[in-house]
């Protein structure tokens, strides 16, 4: 794997969690109570919602992402790494905050098709 393929991974992974993070922030200046859904098991089972947007959030970011890894160099493979890595840190998360098991779960099975949507997005526009 040469440096450019270890960048594209760098980029990608960082772009995702990035825009994670941004669109988190945004979404807590909108809605106060996002940012308690996931500590208040109260507001976590009232508020479906705040995780569907979470959730469309972060698979966005994910696409961004999967842009990002092949516009910067990298394949499939750079992809499927950066994806995997997404997957990794998000079963992380999901240890930390248990509730909604659904959430979590969406979340993770979205994560490398929206990474490689990114990615043929990129690559078909590119062959034109």
């Amino acid at each position: 794997m040469n440096y450019r393929k270890i960048l594209s991974v760098i980029v990608g992974f960082g772009t995702i969690g990035l825009l994670s993070s941004l669109f988190a922030k945004v979404q807590g200046w909108l809605f106060a109570s996002s940012l308690e859904i996931f500590i208040n098991q109260e507001l976590g089972a009232t508020n479906i919602s705040q995780f569907i947007i979470k959730l469309l959030c972060v698979w966005v970011s994910c696409f961004l992402g999967g842009i990002a890894t092949t516009k910067t160099g990298g394949k499939a493979k750079e992809n499927l790494i950066v994806g995997g890595l997404i997957m990794l840190v998000v079963g992380w998360l999901w240890m930390s905050a248990v509730n909604p098991i659904w959430f979590w779960g969406l979340m993770i099975l979205g994560v490398l098709p929206c990474v490689f949507l990114g990615y043929k997005v990129t690559s078909a526009m590119s062959k034109t």
